[in-house]
């Protein structure tokens, strides 16, 4: 038995005590201990046939109807203030696709009021000719059922809408088409934005780009041809690489826009250690620890190894210390279900401001104390579109701690 059975028993003992029936709410409640050892199903279906009973041989035909309209008032009420209430757009179709129930929400999203569409065929809201949207009525009638479907709409101005929607078809009885629910949220601003971000992202780069390849050449030929101090040109170079950085990371940023579809399975074991060991060539003098099992596979974000490059790569850089120390270890849970892995990177260094940790625990930022950099915000953004977890504390060296925890593929 479905929960809106459930719900209308409960409507109806409430009716019934707000009647003053007290005595045939009563009978009902015996009805209920009697049959409580019973499964939930049986349960409910038991206590709609004793209300039934009851209702005919305790209630006067006038009472009985006044209760179980009372019930239904009360249930339709609350199901149109939800639906009021819900800020996307809700609209209930008839058998023949005529639009029947229109939310604030729809009229807000629409621009067309209740008495303007009601009535109306729904495929007035679909954008012929730009894409598949026309099918979706047909769909419907054919008992598919649409989740996060993205299409477009018409607004009542003529404007075109990009929209996200859920659709289910209602039934009969005897299971013939009697309409659809549409549930409809209005994704313009954010495809839009989406848009304009991956066009300057791309124009950005390829422009950069170019640029900086003309510069290191001039920078190169002014290198070969100089015969004195070249520590200016070498800060000109080394300001250049961080904008080559820049642009890489910009990239990286526009692969997270769909994190779903960049999780893959990456095992731990032989990533960490080939990290470690570029680590160790680019920091002779530091001392790396490395704990890593032979394998241990993970699932997450393609860009999985740029972060923990970044996190490995901070615990060296940053640290004064002549002979910095550095801690590397892949550790399991392996009871329960999900499993999860975690990478911890301890340093003996003077530890994180609390800038870059609020980057990678909290992701705040604001105008008087942000960031130096953006590799912290991609780490952050890449453990959470894997599906995993960054925590930052007080290392056992006397520095910092950073662990990513990250969840282990279903066996």
């Amino acid at each position: 038995m479905s929960q809106h059975a459930e719900q209308l028993v409960g409507t109806l003992f409430r009716v019934l005590a707000e009647e003053g029936h007290e005595d045939v709410q009563n009978r009902l409640l015996d009805a209920y201990h009697t049959n409580a050892p019973t499964d939930r199903d049986e349960l409910t279906e038991d206590l709609i046939s004793d209300i039934v009973a009851v209702l005919h041989r305790e209630l006067g035909a006038r009472a009985q109807v006044d209760v179980l309209t009372t019930s239904v008032e009360y249930l339709v009420e609350r199901f149109l203030a939800v639906v009021e209430a819900v800020p996307v757009a809700v609209i209930v179709v008839g058998p023949e696709g005529d639009v029947q129930l229109w939310n604030d929400g729809a009229a807000r999203t629409f621009g067309w009021s209740e008495s303007e569409i009601r009535g109306e065929p729904y495929r007035t809201l679909l954008a012929p000719g730009l894409d598949d949207s026309s099918d979706i009525p047909d769909q419907l009638r054919n008992g598919e059922q649409l989740t996060g479907a993205e299409t477009r709409h018409r607004h009542a101005d003529g404007s075109i809408l990009d929209v996200r929607l859920w659709a289910a078809p209602l039934h009969r009885r005897n299971g013939e088409f009697d309409g659809a629910t549409v549930v409809v949220s209005d994704i313009t601003e954010q495809k839009q934005r989406e848009q304009r971000l991956t066009v300057l992202n791309r124009v950005l780069r390829h422009n950069i780009r170019n640029d900086l390849t003309v510069a290191r050449g001039h920078l190169d030929m002014l290198a070969d041809g100089s015969d004195g101090d070249t520590d200016h040109i070498a800060v000109i170079e080394d300001h250049l690489t961080n904008v080559v950085e820049l642009s890489d990371a910009a990239r990286h940023i526009e692969q997270l826009r769909d994190p779903d579809d960049g999780r893959t399975i990456h095992d731990l074991g032989p990533m960490v250690r080939e990290q470690v060991d570029r680590l160790r060539q680019a920091y002779p003098d530091a001392r790396i620890d490395c704990q890593v099992p032979e394998s241990a596979p993970v699932v997450a974000h393609d860009l999985l190894p740029y972060a923990l490059d970044n996190i490995l790569e901070n615990a060296a850089e940053h640290n004064p210390s002549a002979t910095p120390r550095v801690s590397v270890a892949v550790s399991g849970e392996t009871d329960g279900e999900p499993r999860y892995r975690t990478v911890e990177v301890e340093d003996d260094g003077p530890g994180l401001p609390e800038t870059e940790r609020a980057v990678l625990t909290k992701g705040t930022e604001t105008a008087l104390t942000h960031s130096d950099g953006i590799g912290l915000w991609l780490t952050r953004w890449i453990l959470r579109s894997s599906g995993g977890k960054l925590t930052v504390d007080t290392s056992s060296l006397g520095g910092t701690s950073v662990a990513a925890r990250l969840q282990a593929p279903p066996d």
